[in-house]
């Protein structure tokens, strides 16, 4: 642990919540071996590009979230041209969807107070009936590691049923978390002469061709919504605290040294 800065790890793998450090539901998943990142690593021109990319997909993700939190608190904002076809896709949802949400209960931290594990979840809603967490993705496909994500959140949420917001007042939940659900929201062109799509991101254009000796003619950006719903959520929160474990068994030194185990 010689030059080791200890506020660093502290600020990237966790939280400080009542004064006492929780470590992060994200970096405890990093454990988990993820083969289409090391894809998406391999594919990349340098390492250097490869993060320059997952820094626009973060910048991404904030913007994304930002529009779905106007459309709950019912704030207008001006969505930038780039990003039309994101709230094409979540109204597409709403017509979809018996939703309802609350300015409480958008991106809170949580924590599991026996597990002892920290996150943010993105939102909590009524979905068609169900009082239900939801993670707002813009990936490519639905990916299974999510299960474990939600799954964490979702237990500590109905573990400890409340949370704080910026000023210190405590947010009841009005009922127990029945469903978690994936809403992948991403936007697309379609070709007018021979219907390839390509999907529209900031870290790189993913393009379907069906013609490839086409001349594609692109359309109008278009919305595109998947609402995925997780089943078997206590054998995902196993699986997470199983990785919980050889996340501590990994940094062992460090967190004996802070006094977490």
């Amino acid at each position: 642990m010689n030059n080791f800065n200890l506020e660093k790890f502290l600020k990237e793998n966790g939280y400080f919540i009542d004064n006492n450090w929780y470590p992060r539901v994200t970096a405890i998943c990093q454990v988990k071996n993820k083969p289409g990142l090391y894809k998406f690593y391999g594919e990349a021109e340098s390492f250097k590009e490869a993060n320059i990319k997952k820094t626009k997909a973060a910048n991404e993700g904030t913007i994304v979230h930002e529009i779905i939190e106007s459309f709950i608190t019912r704030r207008e904002i001006i969505v930038p041209p780039e990003y039309i076809g994101i709230k094409k896709a979540f109204e597409d949802f709403l017509k979809e969807h018996n939703f309802f949400s609350h300015r409480d209960w958008i991106e809170k931290k949580i924590k599991h107070p026996s597990h002892r594990y920290a996150g943010t979840f993105d939102i909590l809603g009524e979905v068609d009936g169900n009082f239900s967490l939801i993670d707002i993705k813009t990936s490519a496909k639905v990916y299974e590691d999510y299960r474990l994500q939600t799954a964490a959140y979702l237990f500590a949420l109905n573990e400890e049923p409340w949370m704080r917001d910026k000023n210190g007042r405590k947010i009841i939940l009005p009922r127990v978390i029945e469903k978690r659900y994936i809403l992948r929201l991403v936007q697309k062109r379609i070709c007018q002469k021979c219907g390839s799509i390509v999907y529209l991101r900031s870290m790189g254009d993913r393009i379907i061709e069906k013609d490839k000796s086409c001349r594609h003619d692109w359309g109008e950006i278009e919305g595109e919504f998947e609402l995925k719903e997780f089943d078997n959520p206590d054998n995902d929160f196993k699986a997470f605290l199983h990785c919980k474990g050889l996340w501590e068994w990994d940094n062992r030194e460090i967190l004996e040294a802070i006094g977490y185990l």
